[in-house]
């Protein structure tokens, strides 16, 4: 699954389309403190009326939205080797056969370890497919969004949770008077699920029954109860660690400072990296190979701690970090010091030098026009 990918079911994800087809939709409701099922409720989605509809929509569309390895994760079956993972095959049979029974086991398994569930919560379920075109465009007669190469079958799971409203003060129209409203219903969150799945997962339009996409709605922090007892899978790291551990790894190989220019050149270098494996068609991953060479043409030429600071990071002497996930989350960076935060373009870090003059330490930043600051153009002083 890539973000291409990701791409096409989102675009179809949506009221009125001619490429998605969801059928049947399972809702349980689930009281926290008793682990206890109060309801359940199984409709076909086209037998909803249309508000219905757009909320479960909304809620399953942001199971395939976000940035991945943050907030989506691809993850393999556990122990698998064999198609012998007990929760495989049950989501196979949710897509293939009785799908209301198949899901029961996983409601159970939702329910064992849901501690982390800070209120009463839905889980709701569907299953449907997508019709996936041959080409991302259309022509001049639209024939191409019609020209179907495949069919896509997923199960999805959400899991939101439930809002309890608050009582307010009201007016009575009819009564005219004020009395405190006790409201007796509770509101779900149905837009803004916590954390669920999409079985199988997709690779270049085709479904890869060995592996499921997990959705969680804080940026990376994957549920690991989740992976490991509701879905059997392998928790892999998320972008967040992949990035530090190889900040880690370079500080240990370059030491603690490190000119700006540094910096700048190993994320063009992992640029390039992505850009030529893009071409090839491959998966843009970095061994401690290419690691090397990346450091090397930065300017960081000692490289002799490189592979014991590797192993000491990653516990693998053969892992392999997505180089996606080592370039900055946005596109500035910050430059912390004790007076001020400073947020830059990483490209534009060779502008920046630490110097030092008369015993104290000065920031420098080369502009190529006067810096303002409330409407006023600062004077220049020469260093």
């Amino acid at each position: 699954m890539d973000k291409i990918d990701l791409a096409k079911l989102r675009k179809e994800f949506r009221a009125g389309s001619n490429g998605l087809k969801l059928k049947e939709v399972c809702s349980v409701y689930i009281k926290k403190d008793n682990a206890q099922i109060l309801g359940v409720e199984t409709e076909y989605f086209e037998q909803m009326d249309e508000l219905k509809q757009e909320f479960y929509l909304k809620g399953f569309k942001k199971l395939i939205t976000g940035q991945l390895d943050s907030k989506i994760f691809e993850l393999s079956f556990a122990d698998n080797k064999l198609g012998e993972n007990p929760e495989q095959k049950v989501l196979f049979n949710a897509l293939h056969s009785d799908f209301k029974e198949q899901i029961g086991h996983i409601v159970q398994k939702i329910m064992d370890h849901s501690e982390s569930y800070e209120s009463d919560y839905m889980i709701s379920f569907t299953r449907g497919e997508f019709w996936i075109p041959t080409k991302n465009g259309l022509g001049q007669d639209d024939v191409a969004n019609n020209d179907v190469v495949n069919t896509f079958q997923f199960v999805m799971g959400t899991v939101n949770l439930v809002a309890i409203p608050k009582r307010a003060l009201m007016f009575d129209f009819e009564e005219k008077n004020f009395r405190v409203d006790i409201p007796m219903n509770v509101y779900i969150n149905a837009l803004s699920p916590e954390e669920g799945f999409v079985f199988p997962s997709m690779s270049d339009g085709y479904a890869d029954t060995n592996k499921l996409i997990y959705y969680t709605k804080k940026d990376n922090q994957p549920s690991e109860a989740f992976i490991h007892h509701v879905l059997n899978c392998d928790v892999i790291p998320t972008a967040q660690d992949d990035k530090e551990r190889f900040l880690t790894i370079i500080k240990d190989v370059a030491g603690d400072q490190v000119q700006p220019e540094v910096i700048t050149n190993v994320y063009e270098q992992i640029s390039e990296y992505i850009i030529d494996a893009n071409e090839d068609g491959e998966i843009p991953t970095l061994g401690v190979k290419a690691i090397e060479q990346i450091l090397v043409k930065s300017g960081i030429e000692d490289t002799r701690k490189l592979e014991t600071a590797f192993l000491q990071n990653t516990e693998k002497a053969n892992y392999e970090f997505k180089a996606t996930n080592l370039l900055p989350s946005s596109k500035v960076i910050e430059i912390k010091c004790n007076v001020a935060q400073i947020r830059i373009r990483h490209e534009e870090l060779k502008r920046i030098k630490q110097v030092k003059k008369n015993g104290r330490q000065y920031l420098l930043i080369e502009i190529d026009d006067p810096a303002i600051i409330e409407g006023f153009e600062l004077s220049t002083e020469e260093f």
